[in-house]
């Protein structure tokens, strides 16, 4: 195993600190839950656990999978058992030793079904043995691949070999929580007054639809070398009151920018502006279990008359890749799809959509109703206006839906909605993991997309250790989605967001979107 640099905040030499060592940053919108096993990735919780927890391995600021809580790890020749050392003298933030029992009560709280998890699915993406069966409630989670020998070994037993294995080790589902804590107070064991972490930072408060805020924990394995005390997370979903915040001198860090804004310090004061690509694309969800959108037709008619060019350019306008494909254009020595509409002229996919409609029997004189639904945010509103805008030379009929984010997340998780701002994301630099959650049945793909041709391919791929030839595999899945349409691609993400230039540490690059509150520190000005 390769060996690493320093793991915290690396202070240049010569550079002086700034005498208050506190973070705010606006976290998009008030969080759902804080509890590592059930917390989505991309969520508003997910960017507080980062902080508040660490599992057997994080990113450094370049991107690179390096140890967390672990100190290193071996993989067996056949690829199918992965043995973790933990590090020595590993505590929780009350003070109580952590140990590799600890991650086996975890995992295996986070996969049985009954907890109603909706994130187990990583088990059966990491192929852990038999997690499969125990989602499918046909086993019991006890006999899930994972064991602990000792309080400093973790055994990991897999299905099949799994080339992306440890790089999914930093998401959230994998995480330790406190047993004794869990057991003792159930799901109130993430309130504040009983909370109990590992990670850099634990819980001082959560205040609802307002902030939450955490302070340093001094059992931390790298606390000497953090240098932020605390931070708060602004449960800020209006960019405009985010960007007031900012200028007033009261956000350090911002969730987003917005357009003009960014415009404007572009030319003024680029250096305030970070943005991260991130594994991820933005995108239009089709509810296809509902007519008229169970018709492919109806949903190519809409695909092809976006004008994704015009979108990045005039709409979202922050470095955004135009997207016909869900995977993103980052992932080394993979290439999606391209649909053969991206090259023709707008006369050439307007008379394609209209011949399309026509043939679902929408006219003038029967036009297409869309209810548009997305959750509170001036972008998500000017892009859901330029679309709505796009569709009506179609004839088509559009009507607006905002809701906040909690009621967004269960309308889509119900299937209440037939058109939704969405999001397809990725855990690791992988196609697959992209593409998985639009498999048959797959408790992320909130469109109900199913295609048997479409999971074969996927599942030929996973047992294709070949590189270039599982690729090929993914290029021909991504190809039925394209004709098939269950989303509409719009843009592959471009995270840009405004940081405060006395605050340092921000990642160079983490397609996963983590930053690292320990990584990051105030310079003296």
């Amino acid at each position: 195993m390769p060996t690493w640099s320093a793991l915290a905040a690396e202070v240049p030499s010569g550079v002086a600190l700034a005498k208050e060592q506190y973070l705010v940053r606006a976290n998009g919108a008030e969080p759902n839950t804080l509890d590592p096993g059930l917390v989505g990735s991309g969520s508003p919780g997910d960017v507080i656990v980062n902080d508040l927890f660490e599992g057997l391995v994080i990113e450094n600021l370049q991107g690179e999978t390096i140890p967390g809580q672990a100190a290193s790890w071996t993989i067996s020749k056949d690829g199918q058992t992965i043995t973790f050392k933990l590090r020595d003298q590993l505590q929780w933030s009350d003070g109580s030793p952590l140990t590799a029992h600890d991650f086996v009560y975890a995992w295996r709280r986070a996969v049985d079904p009954s907890t109603g998890n909706t994130t187990s699915f990583y088990f059966q993406t990491a192929n852990v043995l038999n997690a499969e069966a125990i989602i499918a409630g046909e086993k019991p989670a006890s006999t899930l691949g994972v064991q602990a020998p000792d309080d400093g070994t973790l055994v990991i037993t897999l299905a099949q070999p799994t080339p992306y294995f440890i790089s999914l080790m930093s998401i959230k589902t994998f995480f330790p929580v406190p047993r004794a804590v869990v057991e003792q107070y159930g799901d109130a064991w993430t309130r504040a007054k009983h909370f109990v972490s590992n990670g850099a930072y634990v819980l001082k408060q959560w205040v609802p639809n307002e902030k939450v805020e955490v302070v340093r924990n001094p059992y931390y394995r790298d606390n000497e070398k953090t240098v932020i005390d605390g931070v708060t997370y602004l449960a800020l979903s209006s960019q405009n009151a985010e960007l007031t915040r900012y200028r007033a001198g009261e956000i350090d860090m911002t969730n987003r920018v917005q357009l003009e804004y960014y415009q404007k310090l572009k030319q003024t004061n680029p250096e305030q502006i970070k943005a991260l690509r991130l594994l991820g694309s933005y995108v239009y969800a089709f509810n296809t279990r509902v007519a008229p959108f169970d018709n492919p037709d109806v949903r190519r008619a809409l695909n092809l008359v976006i004008d994704r060019q015009l979108l990045v350019e005039k709409v979202t306008g922050q470095g955004e890749p135009p997207a016909y494909s869900v995977v993103p254009d980052i992932i080394p020595g993979y290439q999606a799809p391209v649909p053969a509409f991206a090259v023709q002229s707008r006369q050439e996919k307007l008379a394609q959509a209209r011949e399309l409609l026509s043939k679902a029997g929408y006219s003038q004189a029967k036009p297409l109703t869309v209810k548009l639904t997305y959750n509170t945010s001036e972008n998500h509103k000017k892009i859901a206006l330029a679309i709505a805008s796009m569709w009506k030379q179609l004839g088509v009929k559009v009507e607006l839906e905002n809701m906040e984010w909690n009621a967004y997340l269960a309308a889509k998780s119900t299937g209440d909605f037939t058109v939704a701002r969405s999001y397809a994301f990725g855990d690791f630099a992988e196609p697959s993991s992209v593409l998985e959650s639009f498999t048959c049945g797959h408790v992320g793909n909130e469109s109900g997309f199913c295609n048997d041709t479409f999971d074969r391919l996927l599942n030929q791929a996973a047992n294709t250790p070949e590189k270039a030839q599982r690729y090929a595999l993914f290029n021909q899945a991504e190809q039925i989605l394209l004709e098939n349409s269950p989303v509409i691609p719009l843009y592959h993400y471009n995270h840009t967001r405004l940081v405060r230039d006395s605050l340092q540490g921000f990642p160079e690059n983490n397609p996963k979107g983590n930053i690292y509150a320990k990584d990051m520190y105030f310079i003296a000005q």
